[in-house]
């Protein structure tokens, strides 16, 4: 392949995921909650709220319709600087799938896993934004243990997706037990009462639904991956079962119990 239809091919790719995810997310929205929506009259509308300081002199006091409001405060600040890394950093991950495709090095089934992880992290920064945008603080404590496990096991899915990092059962370990934490902690809470027993409304279903089956990838796949790859590792014996064994039930045990007590 020729490096410029190469590069093109990349940007495109690393581009085209930060650029199609919000549109998709607002029709979504829009499918579920178009009927509670409210018609806006743009010519007598206005918006008392608004600082107005990014429009500089051009307009102050009370505002008329923007499409676009955002005040000049640091929770702005914030949720300007969260979004900005989470576009790069998936902008990236895309380039680097794509690269290694091309290249013939990839692991598709990790590449499988790791879309499937997109709509967690999607969520992650979603609610962040909307945290920082409304004040509200009460499930941070909560959501931020499920973002910081959901990226280590990411971080390590990435690394498997390319043929050249072999799989090993502690890789394996990190992955699975971090998915079971998830599924223990959201199916006893969430799943059963929303999708189990009919109590949700029909967004709850999907995002549960949506929560939970990538969570499932991430227990069956590795260790499919471990089992397919199994005459390639090296240096495996009974002690290694036993310790990656007692590393998967303290992360099990102890992402249960952090979790409940958030």
């Amino acid at each position: 392949m020729r490096p410029l239809f190469r590069n093109l091919l990349l940007l495109t790719a690393g581009g085209l995921l930060p650029v199609v995810l919000p549109p998709l997310h607002i029709m979504a929205l829009y499918h579920f909650w178009h009927e509670y929506g409210r018609r806006v009259n743009r010519q007598y509308c206005s918006c008392s709220c608004w600082d107005t300081i990014f429009k500089g002199t051009y307009e102050s006091g009370i505002a008329s319709y923007k499409h676009l409001y955002f005040n000049a405060t640091s929770n702005t600040l914030k949720i300007w600087m969260f979004t900005v890394i989470c576009i790069i950093v998936l902008y990236e991950c895309c380039k680097q799938l794509v690269r290694l495709a091309i290249l013939k090095r990839v692991r598709y089934l990790m590449c499988l896993l790791f879309l499937s992880s997109l709509f967690a992290h999607y969520y992650t920064w979603w609610v962040y934004v909307n945290y920082w945008n409304d004040d509200f603080y009460s499930q941070w404590n909560h959501q931020l243990f499920f973002t910081m496990t959901e990226l280590l096991s990411t971080v390590v899915v990435v690394h498997l997706t390319d043929c050249k990092n072999p799989i090993s059962t502690r890789k394996v370990t990190i992955i699975v037990s971090i998915a079971i934490v998830h599924i223990l902690s959201g199916g006893l809470d969430q799943f059963l009462a929303n999708v189990v027993y009919g109590e949700g409304l029909a967004h709850q279903v999907v995002r549960d639904i949506c929560f939970m089956v990538p969570d499932i990838l991430h227990v069956l796949i590795p260790i499919f991956e471990l089992v397919r790859n199994r005459r390639h590792l090296r240096g495996v014996n009974e002690l290694d079962v036993k310790v990656n064994g007692l590393l998967s039930l303290a992360i099990i045990s102890a992402g249960c119990t952090i979790s409940y007590l958030l």
